[in-house]
């Protein structure tokens, strides 16, 4: 079987790399690559496709499903993200594709990460870099998390990480989830959740059905101060409403990532960071490992970490 890998080939060990003799492996990290140009992808020979969506030309845009109707010979694409809503599972399963993410492989990186974002909003700091790096003392009150309602929007693990960060710096922590969990934290609906949280946390992966959940008519129910946190991507909200109310001074702030996208490009306390929330050493070689755990779990038949 050729097995192609958009992924550095430095984070797998010789160990696992050994347990693919008998197959063809190709390795690629190169930047802005256009997978139109293999024409090897486009041939009726079985092949498999694990690719990390930064290393391809188009990012999160780059395989749009009349490109993968093109791979007739693509046996699985196995997603080096856990997040796989930028791929259409459905259609790829209509032509007998599997499609795999990578579940898990950066729990505690993305929960840092997300706490991080929040102190980046409660401190001002975008405020502070579109002013040349100038505090202004009158204008740029800093702020503590003691005494704030931190809420959950998906209690997976991720979400679960930063709820137990959360609490161990005295913040109070409440969740909304579409399924009920066994937690330490109190449950809400969403209408209650907006209600009361000051620092909402996205960690929902936003499948078909849940693009802009989070409506006008929710984002409205947050409090002035209230800051939205988001280490998934944006569907799920209203994004330029958030941007607005944000803008308004409506919203206390918005932190999320983004390829290409810049603090300068907006008004207010609007923290965006390029896409690295994942981006430490450990993830990067749980990666490797859950990648070469579920192709070879393919090759035997026995697929793992399928999401369509």
């Amino acid at each position: 079987m050729d097995i192609y890998i958009y992924f550095p080939k430095r984070f797998f060990t010789e160990e696992q790399l050994n347990k693919f003799k008998g197959h063809n492996l190709y390795f690629s990290s190169i930047k802005n690559t256009e997978l139109s140009d293999n024409k090897r992808f486009f041939q009726k020979d079985p092949f498999i496709l694990a690719v990390d969506p930064t290393y391809l030309k188009g990012v999160w845009e780059a395989l749009p499903a009349e490109k993968l109707k093109k791979m007739t010979g693509l046996k699985a694409l196995c997603l080096t993200t856990t997040s796989y809503s930028w791929i259409n599972g459905k259609e790829l399963a209509k032509s007998g594709a599997i499609l795999t993410n990578t579940p898990n492989k950066c729990t505690e990186a993305v929960a840092e990460f997300a706490v991080y974002m929040m102190f980046s909003l409660l401190r001002k700091l975008p405020l502070i870099v579109k002013n040349k790096w100038e505090m202004d003392y009158d204008n740029f009150p800093n702020e503590e998390t003691t005494g704030l309602t931190a809420g959950i929007l998906g209690l997976g693990k991720i979400g679960k990480r930063i709820a137990e960060v959360c609490k161990a710096m005295g913040m109070k922590v409440v969740y909304w989830n579409r399924s009920k969990k066994e937690a330490p934290f109190e449950p809400l609906d969403i209408d209650s959740f907006f209600g009361k949280t000051d620092v909402v946390f996205n960690t929902l992966a936003t499948s078909p059905e849940l693009r802009g959940f989070i409506n006008k008519k929710l984002i409205s129910k947050l409090k002035p101060s209230s800051l939205i946190i988001s280490t998934s991507d944006t569907h799920i909200f209203d994004e330029p409403f958030i941007l607005e109310q944000v803008e308004k001074g409506k919203l206390g702030g918005f932190a999320f990532e983004s390829f290409p996208k810049k603090i300068s490009h907006y008004k207010g306390n609007v923290m965006v960071f390029p896409e690295q929330a994942y981006f430490t050493t450990g993830a990067l070689k749980n990666t490797a490992r859950i990648v070469t755990e579920t192709i070879l779990s393919i090759l035997k038949g026995t697929p793992i970490n399928v999401v369509n």
